[in-house]
């Protein structure tokens, strides 16, 4: 027996055949990843196709890399394959292929590890099954050495691509590491085979095969036949992966309730009619009271409600506009008008025909709208500071009454700025020591006592003085700074309490409001608890004030919350009571002691229609044991008027304004204090 090629398979190689075999490991690695790495935003079917869509792209990537590793080599002999080992071969492969991915993709540790080790075992099965489907039997040894050297290639790159794949996107991103993991991958595919091929031995005598007799199938039909199949591959996986590209492009600018483009197109758009100078204004429109029913009716009647109100809008846009939603319940109309007169015609045309009511499910609801318009060029210069003219002009709609539409202006502009700063300006005033505390007593008519107070907040800015309540609240709230405020406020009341207590001045309990947001940040506990605990004061000395709203609002995480404090005696009282929604048919379950009627019933006490609500809330809180307190007594004929129906408690103007604590202590605010009977009236 005379070995032709006593070095192995390796000793001339073609410079074609090894650049098409490097390129077709490493696009072959590329594509498999990239489809596997689509997994997260498909449907649990397409997630199981894109894998085996994926192994089989790298299966037969890896096989054809086999096949023309071999033709690379320069043949003395001739090599012809048995189909049924190959086809096995093929088969071993690409399964292991999809096992690795289907392993890797499950992103937990154990798996990822064996993940690569699934791959490097079909390749080497593979390898030995192709070098197995060479016939005639040429094959006459292996150097160990080179063989196990050739196979620990895959494994070692198999690992570390995986690892690149799984950890470096999490800090760089998909795109960055999936080319890194394929060039691993697919240089350790090229590698392998090119070993492999160099650790094995051949015998000349028995070559070439039709001198045997054999008909097996040569090599060539294996290298054509594989490359059309990866060629069609290729071309249907880039296919797909163009059509996916662009359906993913269209559903990140559309919005899915409604099917209008969201703010993510509104970018391109907008910048592009600003380029082609056929941008001539924006209208933002947001529905009035809508979480007022979405809260009380569910989310699913508020999604259905937004959809058809999207409808209605729909109609009354025209050609040269775009209809975008923005967040919840706000959309923007672009449009090229810009006659303010003819805009607003239209724009009023719309608000009607989102007012009309809705048959939804059986309820038959209303809303209406607010908008508010920006015009370029005057109200702003690019897309930015139109949307943020627009903003501006419907926060002023909203504020004006709701159901209106406002047109930006210099004034709204400059209160738009005022916001801006005082929102700077209070991300920094409570650690300067910028807010202090008032407090106004609720006075007990019948006993002529103080029966408590009510503790509110006040900012005093450097440079503006004393910033109005109604102006730096809704802001705080806003932006969720109300939290850390109501935190240092709890801490500030219950001390100044323990000392009125421990000085025997005052033994009452205070009162303190709290904000949706508070609830929402889930540390009511934690604050009161916190402020008990540093100030010694005794929890039946607190009492937190909510409204009707903060009630409904998720109730069942609000109760929780308020059954928390009133575990530390701490009261609760409900106020503004009457002005809310669907709070009285689940009173009872709400854990008050007190309801607080609002100052709008007392101060137009005079109308029949609210004495009997007045006498109605005096009424139902007799019937629940809970004590009431009217807000907003000015007058003595208020006065008068209250205790007659039997509403004892009162807070007003006309018993004490908020007051500084060392005004509270002169006592000054006593002038109306005198039992009602002997008071002249003023």
């Amino acid at each position: 027996m005379i070995s032709v090629l006593d070095t192995g398979l390796t000793e001339n190689w073609n410079g074609i055949w090894i650049v098409l075999s490097l390129s077709v490991a490493v696009l072959s690695c590329y594509l498999s990843f990239s489809l596997a790495g689509r997994k997260g935003r498909t449907r649990r079917g397409d997630k199981r196709i894109h894998l085996v869509a994926a192994g089989t792209v790298l299966g037969t990537g890896t096989w054809l890399v086999h096949v023309m590793s071999l033709c690379s080599y320069h043949r003395r002999v001739s090599l012809h394959y048995d189909p049924v080992i190959a086809g096995s071969a093929f088969v071993a492969v690409s399964l292991s292929a999809y096992i690795m991915l289907r392993l890797f993709v499950k992103q937990q540790p154990v798996t990822s590890r064996l993940a690569g080790a699934a791959f490097g075992f079909g390749v080497t099965l593979m390898s030995a099954l192709g070098i197995l489907s060479l016939r005639p039997g040429i094959i006459v040894g292996v150097d160990p050495i080179v063989g196990f050297f050739s196979i620990a290639i895959i494994f070692i790159s198999a690992y570390f691509a995986l690892y690149v794949l799984g950890n470096f996107r999490r800090s760089s991103g998909f795109s960055l590491s999936l080319p890194v993991a394929a060039l691993i991958l697919g240089s350790g595919l090229f590698a392998t085979q090119h070993a492999v091929l160099g650790a094995l031995r051949i015998d000349s005598i028995r070559s070439p095969a039709a001198a045997l007799g054999y008909t097996g199938l040569p090599s060539s039909y294996f290298v054509t036949g594989a490359s059309i199949l990866v060629a069609a591959i290729l071309a249907i996986t880039w296919t797909f992966m163009v059509f996916e590209r662009r359906m993913l492009k269209q559903l990140a600018f559309l919005d899915p309730l409604t099917g209008l483009r969201n703010r993510y197109a509104l970018a391109e758009y907008a910048d592009r009619r600003l380029a082609e100078d056929r941008l001539g204004s924006m209208v933002l429109v947001n529905l009035d009271r809508f979480k007022v029913i979405n809260d009380t009716l569910g989310r699913d009647l508020g999604d259905q409600l937004l959809s058809h109100a999207a409808q209605r809008i729909r109609t009354r846009i025209q050609d040269q506009e775009a209809l975008f939603r923005m967040d919840g319940d706000e959309f923007l109309l672009v449009g090229s008008e810009k006659d303010p007169e003819l805009l607003l015609h239209r724009v009023n045309m719309m608000l009607n025909e989102i007012g009309r009511p809705y048959l939804i499910e059986g309820n038959e609801l209303y809303v209406t709208a607010s908008a508010g318009i920006s015009l370029f060029p005057g109200h702003g210069q690019d897309r930015s500071s139109l949307l943020k003219a627009a903003d501006a002009a419907l926060y002023q709609a909203k504020a004006s009454g709701k159901d209106k539409t406002v047109f930006f202006n210099a004034g709204i502009g400059g209160q738009l700025t005022r916001k801006m700063e005082l929102e700077k300006d209070m991300r920094v005033a409570l650690e300067h020591g910028q807010f202090f505390i008032v407090y106004q007593p609720k006075w007990d008519a019948r006993s002529s006592r103080e029966a408590g107070f009510e503790a509110l907040l006040r900012w005093r800015h450097p440079e503006k003085g004393v910033v109005s309540p109604g102006e730096f609240i809704p802001i705080a709230e806003e932006t969720g700074l109300i939290v850390p405020m109501t935190r240092w406020m709890l801490g500030e009341v219950c001390r100044q309490n323990k000392r009125w207590q421990d000085e025997g001045k005052f033994r009452v309990c205070i009162s303190v409001n709290m904000s949706y947001r508070v609830f929402e940040s889930m540390t009511l506990f934690q604050m009161v608890d916190e402020a008990l605990r540093s100030s010694g004061l005794p929890g039946t000395m607190l009492e937190l004030e909510i409204t009707e709203s903060i009630a409904m609002k998720n109730m069942a995480i609000t109760l929780s919350q308020l059954q928390q404090v009133r575990d530390l005696k701490v009261r609760v009282s409900m106020d503004d009571f009457g002005t809310g929604h669907s709070s009285l048919g689940r009173l009872d379950e709400i854990p008050v002691d007190t309801l607080k009627i609002d100052q709008s019933f007392v101060k137009n006490s005079n109308l029949l229609s609210k004495q009997a609500l007045i006498v109605g809330i005096i009424g139902i809180a007799r019937l629940l044991d809970l004590e009431v307190v009217a807000e907003g007594v000015e007058t003595a004929e208020q006065a008068d008027f209250l205790l007659s129906r039997g509403c004892v408690l009162m807070q007003g103007y006309y018993y004490g304004r908020p007051m500084l604590p060392d005004e509270v202590e002169a006592g000054a605010w006593r002038v109306n204090a005198a039992p009602i009977g002997t008071r002249q009236a003023d």
